[in-house]
């Protein structure tokens, strides 16, 4: 295992060649998970929390400024931890600012400034504490992303997308499990370990057109399938990738479970966002896929069976009858009206970040018509600056010559664009999984990213090369 001793990384400081072969042969200094470091097994124990812990749904006998679910002490630790490394010998690398961060600062300064705007309206209407504590879980989500950047090393950050592939399929067989039996691991067992966790009050019931309630370890059927669909492209180009039988199995293995655990849910969501993602896979790399197209059938047979009849059930959802006739459809199309008033009297900002209350007036399941009440136009394009800022990392990535960051690259792009088209047909913002997740993944992009050129720099390489430089 190759040690990385990052005091020769540090310009202008020099250290005794002893203590350099002490450093560079120490534990600590190793890779994850063969480290003693905190850091990066807290960032790990955070993903494990996301996707086997309904966190969401634990309620800790304790009082905090915001409300108190597992989450929020978790990463209080994590954050703590990056602290205290950032003034160590090992800590965290020096903070350097990126296009996803400064997405995110621009995002939350348009959330501050639609609170502003409206804050006579809010403070009249005793409506300014929900705002308040979203605009402050919403910097916890930056800085998450900012943790994670920071802190990671690009050889950890291959490990720990391994890592996230097991935990997914692990999500995925629990699911599974709760849609053939009706019980839910997570929930039952969470219950045992830790006291205040609460399954939803429509667990195992079904809805209006028949589907049965299937969470998983998260509060929303929805959840959970992004969940699943969100990690399913590293997984696709991990079997594309390797050559390695046993890799193979795993990958193959992994990418079913992770299919049939969405389509398990029995949401349409969990068909258009996968095909989204697998569109874009096959853009980036189409011999790859078309190569290994034979073994979509050996998986499809392995859905079907792990999941009997739910993507039947997704397809039959999808029917041009059927897709415009259910009633969850009608419902979605009923919200633009019912926004309208909102929308014509704040285009710009909103009536304030998060302050259109869903439970009071009507559950959008929309991000985009969310954020256009709350936020405005403007506030919209904040929140697809993030994801484009994210997109473009990892495009940068899929375009590289190193084979680890053209192998992460295109899976990258897939989940951003599987989560930007996610947005348009749920609320992922009040599905706390989702944003966590979506940041680990722009901070993995981030990472990959460093040092490649830019798109603005290759093009002005190329205008070199052609000998228009001059």
């Amino acid at each position: 295992m190759a040690t990385f001793p990052p005091v020769a990384a540090r310009p202008g400081l020099r250290v005794p060649a002893a203590l350099q072969a002490k450093l560079g042969a120490s534990k600590g200094l190793a890779d994850w998970p063969r480290t003693t470091r905190l850091l990066p097994w807290s960032v790990a124990g955070f993903l494990a929390m996301i996707f086997l812990f309904p966190f969401d749904s634990t309620d800790l006998p304790i009082s905090l400024p915001l409300d108190a679910t597992l989450d929020r002490p978790v990463l209080g630790i994590v954050v703590a931890i990056w602290i205290i490394s950032a003034s160590s010998l090992v800590g965290v690398r020096r903070l350097s600012m990126g296009p996803v961060h400064y997405a995110f600062g621009i995002f939350i300064a348009i959330a501050v400034l639609s609170v502003l705007f409206n804050f006579q309206t809010l403070f009249a209407l005793h409506q300014l504490s929900v705002p308040i504590k979203k605009i402050a879980l919403l910097l916890s989500y930056a800085l998450l992303f900012t943790v994670a950047s920071s802190s990671l090393r690009v050889t950890e950050v291959r490990r720990l997308i391994t890592f996230m592939i097991v935990l997914a399929t692990i999500t995925a067989i629990g699911v599974i499990v709760e849609y053939r039996t009706g019980f839910n691991a997570f929930y039952s067992w969470g219950e045992k370990i830790l006291p205040g966790v609460t399954p939803p009050a429509d667990l195992g019931t079904y809805d209006s057109i028949g589907r049965k309630t299937i969470v998983g370890p998260t509060i929303h059927p929805l959840a959970a399938a992004m969940m699943l669909t969100l990690v399913l492209p590293f997984a696709v180009m991990g079997l594309l990738r390797t050559e390695d039988r046993r890799a193979k199995v795993f990958y193959a293995v992994a990418a079913a479970l992770m299919i049939g655990g969405a389509a398990a849910t029995q949401r349409k969501t969990a068909f258009v966002v996968p095909v989204v993602c697998i569109l874009v896979l096959f853009a980036y790399r189409p011999r790859m896929l078309i190569k290994r197209a034979p073994l979509g059938a050996v998986l499809a047979v392995a859905i079907a069976v792990a999941a009997p009849g739910a993507l039947a059930g997704i397809v039959d959802q999808l029917r041009p009858g059927q897709v415009t006739g259910v009633a969850t459809t009608q419902d979605r199309v009923t919200d633009y009206d019912a926004i309208r008033p909102d929308v014509v009297e704040h285009p710009f900002f909103g009536r304030g970040y998060d302050s259109y209350d869903q439970k009071r007036y009507r559950i959008l399941d929309n991000q985009y018509l969310t954020l256009v009440v709350n936020v405005g136009f403007i506030g919209i394009l904040g929140y697809l600056g993030i994801m484009l800022s994210a997109f473009l990392l990892a495009h940068r990535c899929a375009r590289s010559y190193d084979p680890d960051r053209a192998w992460f690259g295109p899976a990258a792009a897939a989940a951003f664009v599987g989560f930007t088209i996610g947005s348009a047909l749920l609320d992922v913002l009040s599905l706390p999984q989702l944003p966590y997740l979506f940041c680990f993944l722009a901070a993995f992009a981030t990472i990959h990213a460093k040092g490649l050129p830019s798109a603005r720099t290759e093009w002005r390489e190329t205008l070199v090369e052609h000998g228009h430089g001059d």
